[in-house]
C-alpha cells in the first residue's frame, strides 16, 4: 500500500506533534508489512531529522521551488498536496497533525487524520486569535473531510463529537506509541554523568512537561511546600519555557523552596530516560492533555506516578498510578508521602506501572493502525476493537 504522509511536523518539530508522528511511522514502518511511505513537507528539515526518511526507507518529496518560500508553504500544503500526492500514486494520505489538504478529496484518495487533542477549543485563552481562527478553519474542515479520524484518547474522541460533531463510527482510538529508550535500562555511570552535567541531586521528585500555566507545575511547588524537608526529595521541573520559568522560580522563592525546586530548561531530549529512570517518583498535574504521553514514560521508567483525576489521565496511567485533583497541593502532597514513606507501595506502582506501559509499543500499535488503513481504503466501516483504548 502507497501512503502518504504529512511529515512537516516529524521534520521540524522535537516535541508533542512531532515524536506522535515519529513514533507512529517507526512503529508502523517496522512492521515489516508491505508500506510504501512518502513523506511530503513544505519546509526544509532541521538538522536532527534531516536522515529521518532514509532512517525509516521512506520516499521524502519537497514541495520546491517558490512553495518552499515562507509565505507560500502553508498555501502548498493546503491547496497544492493532495494533487501531488495522487501524481505520485498515493494510495492513501494520513494526515498526522490535525490536517489534511483541502484539494484531497477531489482526488479521490481516501484519508485518515490524526487529532492528539482540541486544547484550542477547550481553552482558547491560551492561544492567540489568529491561530484559534486558523486552527478552526484547517482542523474542523479536516475533521469534517476525512474518511477515518485516529485520536489519541476517549477524552479526545469526546472532544470530538462534542465541539465539531463528528459521528463516533468514523473516530478510532489509538494511543501514541512509547519512545522505547524509556524502558531500556540506562547504564548507572551515564545516569549520573546526566545528574552531573545538569547540577541535580541523586533522589529527587520529577516534573516533565513544558513551563506553562496548563501543566500546573504551581501545583507540584505548593506540594512540596507542605512536606518536611528533611524527609522529601528536592523537585526537579524539566521543560521548554513559555513564559512561566520565571513565575515559578518566584513562587519557589516566596515558599522558601529557593534551593529545593530545581528548573532546567535545556535538557536535551536523549537524555530524558535517563533522568526519568534517575527519578524517586514522577509528578505531572497538567490540568488537561488530550493524552499525556510522559505518564507512561515514566511507568515504562519504572517510576511511581501521581497525576491529575478525571480527563484522560487514567488512560494514560493505568490503575496503579495515584491520582488527585489538580488543584490541590495538600491532597498531592499527602500522596507523595504516602509514596515516600512505603517501599512496598512504592515497588507494587513500579512493577505495575512497567507492565501497563508495555501495551504502548510502537508494534502493537501499528498493527491496529494498518487495520484501520485496510478498512478505509477498502471502504468497509471501521473495526470495533480498533476503538478500545488501550487502558
Amino acid at each position: 500500500m502507497r501512503v502518504g504522509f504529512d511529515a512537516v511536523r516529524a521534520l521540524r518539530n522535537s516535541t508533542g506533534l512531532g515524536n506522535y508522528a515519529r513514533r507512529l511511522l517507526a512503529g508502523l514502518l517496522g512492521t515489516g508489512r508491505s508500506i510504501d511511505a512518502h513523506l511530503y513537507t513544505a519546509a526544509a528539515p532541521r538538522p536532527e531529522f534531516a536522515g529521518l526518511a532514509r532512517e525509516l526507507g521512506a520516499t521524502l518529496h519537497r514541495a520546491g521551488g517558490i512553495w518552499e518560500a515562507r509565505g507560500a508553504r502553508s498555501i502548498w500544503r493546503t491547496w497544492r498536496l493532495g494533487r501531488r500526492a495522487a501524481a505520485d500514486g498515493v494510495e492513501l494520505y494520513h494526515g498526522l497533525s490535525h490536517e489534511i489538504p483541502r484539494d484531497l478529496p477531489r482526488t479521490g484518495i481516501p484519508s485518515v487524520l490524526s487529532v492528539l487533542d482540541l486544547l484550542w477549543v477547550r481553552f482558547p485563552g491560551l492561544y492567540r486569535r489568529p491561530d484559534r481562527v486558523s486552527y478552526e478553519w484547517r482542523y474542523r474542515w479536516s475533521a469534517d473531510h476525512a474518511n477515518a479520524i485516529v485520536s489519541v484518547s476517549h477524552q479526545t474522541r469526546g472532544d470530538l463529537q462534542m465541539f465539531y460533531g463528528v459521528e463516533p463510527s468514523r473516530i478510532v482510538v489509538i494511543p501514541p506509541a512509547a519512545d522505547p529508550r524509556f524502558a531500556a535500562p540506562v547504564p548507572e555511570r551515564a545516569r549520573r554523568s546526566v545528574l552531573h552535567e545538569h547540577r541535580l541531586p541523586e533522589r529527587f521528585l520529577l516534573s516533565v512537561g513544558t513551563l506553562e500555566p496548563r501543566k500546573n507545575q504551581r501545583t507540584a511547588i505548593a506540594a512540596l511546600a507542605e512536606l518536611d524537608p528533611e524527609l522529601t526529595p528536592p523537585l526537579v521541573l524539566v521543560g521548554g519555557d513559555r513564559g512561566t520559568g520565571a513565575e515559578l522560580t518566584r513562587l519557589a522563592e516566596r515558599v522558601g523552596l529557593a534551593d529545593r525546586v530545581h528548573i532546567r530548561t535545556g535538557v536535551p531530549d536523549s537524555e530524558l530516560p535517563a533522568l526519568m529512570q534517575s527519578a524517586t517518583l514522577f509528578l505531572y498535574p497538567s490540568l488537561f492533555e488530550g493524552f499525556g504521553l510522559p505518564i507512561v514514560e515514566a511507568l515504562a521508567a519504572g517510576v511511581p506516578v501521581i497525576t491529575s483525576e478525571g480527563g484522560c489521565f487514567p488512560e494514560a496511567g493505568g490503575s496503579d498510578t495515584i491520582y488527585v485533583p489538580a488543584t490541590d497541593p495538600i491532597a498531592l502532597g499527602s500522596q507523595i508521602r504516602r509514596v515516600l514513606d512505603d517501599p512496598a507501595l512504592a515497588q507494587r506502582m513500579r512493577q505495575a506501572g512497567r507492565e501497563f506501559a508495555k501495551q504502548f509499543d510502537g508494534g502493537l500499535l501499528a498493527a491496529r493502525l494498518l487495520d484501520v488503513y485496510e478498512s478505509v481504503r477498502a471502504g468497509r466501516k471501521l473495526r470495533e476493537e480498533t476503538s478500545r483504548c488501550a487502558g
